[in-house]
């Protein structure tokens, strides 16, 4: 890394020593990764310094940690001051005025300088966090604490979506930038939206979670809704409901305008939406736990949809003899998706038989959805010969049926 001289000069007889926050550049590095190396023509303190001045209205505090990380020696060093700046950043971004002065787009280009000058995973080049600086999210977070991650609502309301862990601390390695960005999509993987969805990162990029995170919304528009998370491409997955996120206020379910309980409820909200009328909380379902919320591995799109359950045989039950062990060959099993395409995960799937040939038993006929929406069925058995329709039914709603025989050998 090299620096300017720092010059000398004699003013009024007194010598003064300036010391010059001048564009650095970085030392070679080996990364692991070629897209972990950083562009040494990004680090610049001076343009660090210009966008804290545009974004904040008191830059004291900051300049004194821009200093700190202007004066650390190896990268290790600078990335950890760099990481002060990010943290000192998502305080004022909670803040909101009159902390801040400057746009989301100052904020996003003061994030940018502060990371042009550290080695973090993932960062190779300028990333737009105009939307996590509007109503999105901007937090950093590592293991030492369990905060969670939500977004901003600079006029006083509450947060609208989010993460935090599902128990004890973050997952993490080390300090992590959360960001965030609210979509307003109407669809989310083909089904309807039924409340926000957002699109959550992380740098260093490409985490995991173990055990998983909680992540999801505090109002539903249809309380029926459950958690849809996108991957990269379709299908995603519908995830079964978890506990209430602990940052959203509300705790009842909506009930029309003019009742007694909305009017009770609409008093407690009034000061989370203000500025916003009272009664504009009966357009949206509030829920203790329910559908908004579930658990995530990774991170992408994440929101909550309305859907309707479907039924498909992957592997139909075939023609078989009632001695074979096991019965049925190949393994019978089913898929639980939505209409739009995505997996239902962790519902239970019941199979229900019928025959004209008096009592029989059926065994291993229940099963509970994995990530892709897939039941399986190792150990079904039915102890009587006979024709047989076999239904797959699904606790979230809809069916599928199918005809087979079963032999007396």
């Amino acid at each position: 890394m090299k620096a300017r001289i720092i010059t000398s000069v004699a003013v009024v007889g007194a010598l003064a020593v300036v010391a010059c926050n001048q564009d650095l550049t970085k030392s070679p590095l080996t990364p692991t990764q070629a897209s972990f190396s950083v562009n040494p023509a990004a680090c610049s303190y001076p343009a660090m310094r210009t966008s804290a001045a545009a974004y904040l209205t008191d830059v004291r505090a900051m300049n004194e940690l821009i200093t700190a990380m202007s004066r650390a020696v190896g990268q290790a060093n600078i990335d950890a001051a760099g990481f002060n700046i990010l943290t000192a950043l998502a305080a004022a971004a909670d803040a909101g005025a009159p902390t801040v002065k400057g746009t989301p787009a100052d904020g996003s280009t003061f994030a940018n300088a502060v990371l042009g000058c550290m080695d973090v995973a993932g960062y190779t080049g300028p990333i737009d966090f105009s939307g996590s600086f509007g109503s999105g999210i901007f937090e950093v977070r590592d293991g030492s604490g369990n905060s969670p991650v939500t977004s901003h609502l600079l006029d006083g309301g509450a947060p609208a979506f989010g993460a935090e862990p599902s128990t004890g601390n973050w997952p993490l390695a080390g300090k992590t930038l959360f960001y965030g960005t609210l979509l307003n999509l109407p669809t989310l993987g083909n089904d309807a939206a039924a409340g926000d969805n957002f699109e959550l990162s992380t740098l260093p990029s490409g985490l995991t979670f173990s055990p998983e995170i909680k992540a999801g919304v505090c109002t539903l528009t249809d309380p029926n809704g459950r958690i849809l998370h996108l991957h990269a491409s379709d299908p995603g997955v519908i995830l079964p409901p978890v506990s209430a996120l602990s940052f959203c206020p509300v705790t009842s379910v909506s009930t029309p305008a003019g009742s007694s309980l909305f009017a009770a409820a609409a008093n407690r909200l009034a000061s989370w939406f203000a500025p916003a009328a009272a009664n504009a909380a009966s357009t949206r379902a509030f829920k203790l736990g329910g559908g908004g919320t579930g658990l995530v591995g990774g991170l992408s799109k994440i929101g909550p949809v309305s859907y309707t359950s479907t039924m498909a045989w992957v592997v139909k039950p075939g023609n078989t003899s009632r001695s074979k062990n096991p019965q049925f060959t190949p393994v019978v099993t089913v898929r639980n998706g939505s209409a739009g395409g995505n997996a239902l995960k962790s519902a239970t799937i019941t199979l229900i038989v019928s025959t004209n040939n008096g009592s029989f038993t059926i065994t291993g006929n229940t099963a509970v959805t994995d990530a892709s929406g897939i039941a399986t069925f190792p150990n079904l058995k039915i102890n009587k010969p006979g024709g047989y329709t076999m239904t797959a039914v699904s606790e979230l709603g809809g069916s599928v049926s199918t005809f087979f025989n079963i032999d007396g050998h």
